[in-house]
């Protein structure tokens, strides 16, 4: 399914540049995006918890339950720039943390903690370096999960990526492909996609998640001060205050979260394309309602349209799609990955055959 936005009835006041474009920048969200990312976790998880019984190491309980303790105990380690932004008054606001963002240092303190706890299968005299193995572990980890999101692509991602690297631009330059995720993972370490991405903006390195937009403007950031994608612009990005300023249609961003990566991308003032492919296939397409006379938030409806799409709703018989809402920040919405790169050459198209 493919339902195309109404991009140019949007209030110019709020969206100053023509929704036709060609298209310079090009980011994708990953998990649940390119590939399925339960699957992979998984995978690496039980790669891990047998290179571990291959060491002689017996943990009482595998590291992604350790994971949850230490995260749940100590909320303020994991998410520093979250805790630094609340007030006292927010304080409580942090049971709400739902993931972490320092997900590395995380994995690598509840292997620690295995460690720390058991007599470790080496000699008396030997001096074991608890912190330097517990890194060299989670390498086995972080190998073991990118090994298989290959095997875990979305539809034609392949194909995608190679249509997108022969796209050019008015003046000739090839589009600039990055990626901006919450994970930890980095696709130039798959091989299949290594040639693909120029740069991964993730939540590691600003301290905190989508939506949250400093994620998006160290994006913007690092793409306007390398020499070689300066063109995207056309300007010296440091010439304003308000980065939004910079951002137009021609910088596109595709993710699977509504709220994480539709509705925060586009009050960066990015086109965006919602790709549900992944996340459909997990959910049914309708949301039992036990109280008809609840009052629901808007913090409700963008959760039912991150997870969904669809909101049942009892009006008469019928079901109410969600479309002024989705429409509103979305330029597309495609059901199958392998319609992304047609969704983006026709918009590319479109921007250098237009005289604007």
């Amino acid at each position: 399914m493919y339902v195309s936005g109404d991009t140019e009835s949007q209030d110019s006041s709020t969206f100053s540049f023509s929704a036709k474009s060609e298209v310079r920048v090009v980011t994708f969200d990953l998990d649940n995006t390119i590939w399925r990312t339960s699957n992979v976790i998984s995978s690496a998880n039980d790669a891990l918890a047998s290179h571990l019984e291959s060491m002689n190491i017996h943990a009482p309980v595998r590291v992604e339950k350790i994971m949850g303790e230490l995260f749940k105990a100590n909320k303020a380690k994991y998410c520093p720039l979250a805790v630094q932004d609340m007030t006292e008054a927010d304080e409580a606001s942090l049971a709400h943390i739902k993931a972490p963002t320092l997900l590395t240092d995380l994995r690598i303190d509840a292997i620690k903690e295995i460690l720390r706890n058991q007599t470790l299968p080496f000699d008396h005299d030997e001096i074991v370096d608890i912190e330097e193995m517990a890194k060299e572990i989670f390498e086995v980890w972080a190998h073991s999960r990118h090994a298989a999101i290959p095997v875990n692509f979305a539809s034609s991602v392949i194909e995608c990526l190679q249509e997108l690297r022969q796209l050019k631009t008015r003046s000739g330059n090839p589009i600039v492909v990055g990626a901006i995720t919450d994970g930890n993972s980095d696709p130039r370490r798959v091989k299949e996609l290594e040639g693909f991405f120029d740069f991964v903006v993730n939540a590691e390195s600003v301290g905190v998640s989508k939506p949250d937009r400093r994620i998006y403007e160290i994006a913007v950031n690092h793409v306007g001060d390398n020499d070689e994608w300066k063109h995207a612009f056309g300007t010296d990005i440091h010439s304003t205050l308000d980065l939004t300023d910079m951002i137009g249609p021609w910088w596109v961003h595709i993710g699977d979260d509504f709220v994480k990566d539709i509705v925060a991308a586009k009050e960066m003032n990015m086109r965006c394309l919602w790709c549900r492919e992944l996340i459909k296939a997990n959910k049914d397409n309708s949301i039992e309602k036990t109280n008809e006379n609840k009052q629901r938030s808007v913090q409700d409806l963008a959760k039912d349209i991150a997870e969904n799409g669809v909101l049942q709703m009892t009006i008469g018989s019928d079901d109410f799609l969600l479309d002024s809402i989705t429409n509103e920040f979305a330029d597309a919405v495609t059901d199958t990955f392998s319609e992304v790169a047609f969704i983006i050459r026709r918009w590319h198209e479109e921007g250098l055959s237009s005289s604007c």
